[in-house]
């Protein structure tokens, strides 16, 4: 029964197929049809790089679960022939889906299901048969496996396999053990649940769709989001990377904790961003000691008034080399604690050049200074005083000294010599000694900026600084190609303190200082020749004086016994013829007193001529004989009077000419004898005493003393301050020409009836 009804069927369907289509297929309907079959089965269902799914999993996964159904209703004898063909396709699909025919391997499946459950539902019990749940599985694998248009394909050929069978069954075409029980309205109604499943299916597949490609495209954003935000953050990097600026993220205050550093950071100080991370204190710990407190300080003002300050500051790195940066940021709050964020850039080379050019403004200033003063001041120690403090401050060394040679001694002294933070005394060398004499010689610069005492040791340096010397600078002092001085400058504090820069300024310096020194020396010179031509002048004057008085004395002294022997040779002439021979011997004693007194006058005069005219070689001889020399001459006329010498002892040895010497003792010693007055107790001292490390010496009586109006007076020629004493008044005079002849000076100091005290010194 059940063949004859598939041949009755197969029949009507070749004789009326009008009637079970509702239409004509002619030649180029069916083309059209199998061109639309062929692109259905050929076209991807999902693309293979769709970012929501891997298509090939899914498909493998519906036709596995295909595969594990069917293979159970084979094990379990439901027409187990057609589910282990079935299986068979399955896996040949599962196949073609992993090689990546994705579509082929899904028709395959679904055709050869839809197929084999359509044959089954024909062959069996049609609506009544189990196969039915099976069309609806299939249904629902069409929607898997093909999308939209395989639900719509599977789901018209299910509707219209469900009429077909309906109208043939109803016809009584096919008949099966449940057609009595059969009515159309149960395949129509079967029809209508499968093309409402069909249509709900559609739509579910279409929202989801549209769902997908909407999720497909905020994704597409999301991803290009991303993508874009992961080439901004690149970007941002490798400009952060680039650019010379260090960024950070931090807390502020000196434990305050930093939350972003950037790489730049490890290129500035050697310190890793990670370090800067895990430890608070870095950052303060980095900070150049003498910037700590003025950091901070405007630090908390800032933070104070609501912002931050700009900063330039010094930071030290790992390997201890300090750094200028300037550090400008930004206050932030976030999560109510304070954030500040902003930027640390490397100023090093700008400070150093502000440094330089602080220096060379400074430098020009002191060359400006030094040549003002040196117009302006003609007193060289100071001169070079004021001169050594602007070297010293302008070029920030910590030892200056400037050297000036004397020709006329030989000897290398240091008028200005400052040297560990204080000024020292003037302690002179001998040219010839140290390195100030090498560079004398050189007459050019030297710059030693390291290994200092190796290359100065080399150069004979007299060591005299208690804190070692790093490096120095020493320039000449020159003039007219001849070099007088030298100025240098230490430190030690560092090498290289001082470079070639600084040779320039030094040089103009040291070039201004040898034009005030020859200027000043050439003043000197001038000045002493106008003393000494003053002193001549004096001393001419005082000659002509002396001349004058000498004159007017001697025609008065000498005139004097020339009236005498006058008037007597008159008076013989009356006695011889009178013949009073007693009164002409008396007269001729007269005439012989007169020529005597003449001869004696004209005899010291001659003398005191003599001294400085014609002398004898001095020599060295020690005073004390000359004083007893002396005392031997006057030896009559002390014990006459009953003076008692006192000599003191220690006497130098000094440079003289002996027999003048002898004289002006002799004559001191005699005329203290001569004014001993009636003193019951005479005495007469001589000695001496040190004084500005000269000898002073001195012959002291206890007589009758010299008013202070004849002190300056008793040196005269021909002075004589008692008439009735022996002598013409020339001793004193010859004595003070002898001294000054010595190049010493001869001065008393007395009060009248106290003694009095005669000083003198020799060259």
């Amino acid at each position: 029964m059940r063949l004859a009804g598939k041949r009755r069927l197969f029949q009507f369907l070749r004789e009326r197929p009008a009637r079970c289509f509702g239409a004509a297929f002619n030649v180029k309907s069916i083309q059209a049809f199998i061109e639309t079959m062929r692109n259905l089965l050929l076209r991807p269902v999902l693309k293979q790089d769709d970012p929501f799914a891997d298509a090939r999993g899914a498909i493998t996964a519906v036709l596995f679960a295909a595969l594990v159904a069917t293979s159970t209703l084979a094990i379990a004898g439901v027409n187990r022939p057609f589910m282990l063909g079935l299986s068979a396709v399955f896996i040949v699909s599962a196949v073609l889906t992993y090689v990546g025919y994705i579509a082929v391997g899904s028709w395959v499946a679904l055709a050869s299901s839809l197929i084999t459950l359509s044959y089954l539902f024909f062959a069996n019990n049609g609506i009544r048969d189990t196969v039915v749940s099976g069309l609806f599985v299939v249904l629902i694998a069409a929607g898997l496996l093909a999308g939209k248009p395989g639900t719509l394909i599977v789901g018209a050929l299910l509707v219209l396999e469900i009429g077909v069978y309906g109208a043939l069954e109803t016809r009584g075409i096919i008949v099966n053990q449940f057609s009595a029980k059969n009515d159309f309205a149960d395949y129509f109604t079967l029809s209508l649940t499968l093309g409402l499943t069909t249509v709900l299916q559609w739509l579910i597949i279409g929202r989801l769709g549209k769902a997908a490609r909407n999720a497909e495209e905020e994704l597409e954003k999301s991803l290009k989001f991303q993508n874009q935000a992961r080439i901004a953050e690149a970007r941002y990097k490798s400009l952060v990377d680039k650019i010379p600026l260090t960024l950070y993220m931090c807390e502020p205050g000196i434990h305050g904790r930093w939350h972003y550093v950037s790489p730049k950071m490890f290129d500035l100080t050697g310190y890793a961003p990670q370090e800067w991370l895990d430890d608070p204190d870095l950052w303060y710990s980095r900070v150049h000691p003498d910037d700590r407190d003025r950091v901070i300080k405007d630090e908390e003002i800032a933070l104070a008034a609501g912002e931050m300050p700009r900063l330039e500051y010094r930071l030290i790195a790992r390997d201890g080399k300090t750094l200028w940066v300037y550090d400008e940021s930004i206050l932030l709050v976030d999560a109510e604690k304070f954030i500040v964020q902003g930027f640390i850039l490397d100023v090093t080379n700008r400070k150093l050049a502000e440094e330089q050019l602080t220096k060379r403004l400074a430098e020009l200033q002191a060359v400006h200074g030094v040549s003002e003063r040196l117009t302006q001041n003609s007193d060289l120690q100071k001169l070079i005083y004021d001169t050594g403090e602007q070297v010293r401050l302008a070029f920030k060394a910590n030892n200056v000294l400037i050297a000036i040679h004397d020709p006329n001694t030989d000897l290398i002294h240091f008028p200005y010599d400052y040297t560990d933070g204080a000024l020292r005394k003037d302690i002179p060398i001998r040219y010839g000694k140290g390195m100030t004499t090498k560079i004398m010689e050189m007459k050019k610069p030297l710059v030693i900026d390291e290994d200092w005492i190796k290359r100065a040791t080399e150069l004979n340096a007299i060591h005299t600084s208690a804190i070692p010397i790093l490096s120095s600078f020493s320039a000449p002092v020159m003039t007219n190609d001849k070099a007088i001085g030298v100025i240098t400058l230490e430190s030690t504090e560092r090498e290289r303190a001082f470079s070639e820069i600084d040779t320039r300024p030094i040089l103009t310096i040291a070039a201004n200082l040898a034009v005030a020194i020859e200027k000043t020396r050439l003043q000197d010179s001038v000045r002493q020749e106008m003393e000494i031509q003053e002193r001549l002048i004096r001393e001419l004057e005082a000659k002509n004086e002396e001349l004058e008085r000498f004159a007017y004395t001697a025609s008065h002294d000498l005139k004097s016994p020339l009236i005498t022997i006058r008037g007597f040779l008159g008076y013989l002439e009356q006695d011889a013829r009178s013949g009073n021979f007693d009164r002409l011997n008396a007269d001729i004693q007269r005439i012989s007193d007169a020529a005597d007194k003449m001869q004696k006058l004209l005899g010291e005069l001659l003398e005191l001529s003599r001294v400085g005219r014609v002398a004898s070689e001095k020599q060295d001889t020690p005073f004390d004989a000359v004083v007893a020399e002396a005392l031997k001459r006057v030896e009559g006329q002390l014990e006459a009077r009953k003076v008692q010498v006192r000599v003191g002892g220690g006497f130098p040895v000094v440079n003289i000419d002996r027999e003048r010497m002898v004289e002006v003792v002799q004559n001191l010693v005699d005329n203290a004898v001569k004014f001993i007055g009636g003193q019951p107790e005479p005495v007469i001292e001589i000695g001496f005493h040190e004084q500005d490390g000269r000898p002073v010496f001195h012959v002291r009586d206890n007589g009758i003393g010299i008013k202070k109006d004849f002190h300056k007076r008793i040196f005269g020629l021909f002075d004589k301050l008692n008439p009735d004493t022996e002598g013409v008044g020339v001793g004193l005079a010859l004595v003070k020409r002898i001294v000054e002849v010595h190049g010493g000076s001869i001065w008393v100091d007395s009060e009248e009836g106290r003694g009095a005290t005669f000083y003198f010194t020799l060259s």
